[in-house]
């Protein structure tokens, strides 16, 4: 599968990068395909929630990070 990337920087929190050493470590996956599961995840929420709310409802709004972890209750 060649599938086209492009490199992106940006800055995580020292904490969650930390977290994700550890699980990186306990699951064997490499800290990249992680984050892409990640933020594969967190988009088809974002989509999904966007489709379950009316277009005009003021709280159309995308979730932070901290909400989305939230409405999953983890």
């Amino acid at each position: 599968m060649n599938e086209k990337v492009e490199t992106i920087t940006f800055d995580i929190p020292l904490e969650l990068i930390q977290e994700l050493d550890i699980l990186s470590a306990q699951t064997g996956k490499d800290k990249q395909r992680m984050l892409t599961e990640a933020l594969n995840m967190y988009l088809a929420y974002q989509a999904l929630s966007l489709q379950q709310k009316p277009m005009e409802d003021e709280s159309n709004k995308p979730l932070s990070a901290d909400e989305f972890f939230d409405d999953l209750d983890i």
